[in-house]
């Protein structure tokens, strides 16, 4: 994992959010290779072997997902996609992808200038200073309100939905199968036979009527 994406990630334990100091063994031009991510708060532990960051929790393992990556067109195709359904616009910003939405995290992250994480990756989806690999169980080790669009499939378990609300920001979007219905605080964009798109309603700024001046 490059050595700047390491800000981004959180504790998946409840309690109040904080940056996990980094213990690093092997670092090979700014990428981390082997080391341990340590939380002050809750004092638990998650390794990076070979610049993937495990946040699993004991006794979980990763759906093994068939090493078949499409070809180039199809992953330039992919990734337009998940631009439009994502409204992936801001440079700069973080979006995660799962399953087989993961395989255009490159291109997607080219196209979008947007940093990237992907959840339980495939053999065939390669790291890159905008491109992190995570394995995951059922939380995100994101922190609240810190992703604009995450889009993930079937292979994921639905409890996985209530960590992307979590890490969601206020306007973000959400691609999930239809084998799952979209989470009560999302509203329905789009479904089709596949996914469906939904969005995190934007937060409501009350108006104050300004107080008269008093007279002199």
């Amino acid at each position: 994992m490059f050595i700047e994406m390491l800000d981004v990630l959180r504790c998946v334990n409840s309690h109040e959010d904080t940056w996990l100091v980094a213990s690093l063994k092997a670092i090979s031009n700014r990428f981390v290779l082997d080391g341990t991510l340590g939380c002050p708060v809750c004092h638990a532990e998650y390794s990076i072997k070979k610049g993937v960051a495990d946040f699993r929790q004991a006794g979980d393992s990763a759906a093994a997902l068939s090493d078949r990556p499409p070809d180039r067109e199809t992953r330039e195709e992919l990734a337009t996609r998940l631009g439009a359904f994502l409204n992936a616009t801001e440079p700069g910003a973080t979006i995660v992808l799962g399953g087989r939405w993961a395989d255009a995290a490159r291109e997607l992250s080219t196209m979008t200038e947007s940093r990237v994480l992907v959840l339980n990756p495939r053999p065939s989806v390669e790291e890159s200073e905008t491109v992190g690999l995570l394995l995951v169980s059922s939380e995100i080790p994101l922190a609240p309100g810190s992703v604009q669009g995450v889009a993930v499939d079937e292979s994921f378990a639905v409890e996985i939905l209530a960590s992307v609300v979590r890490v969601l920001r206020p306007g973000g979007r959400v691609v999930g199968p239809v084998a799952a219905e979209p989470p009560a605080e999302l509203a329905l964009l789009a479904r089709d036979d596949i996914n469906w798109v939904a969005e995190k309603a934007a937060e409501m700024i009350p108006l104050r009527r300004a107080e008269a001046a008093p007279l002199s």
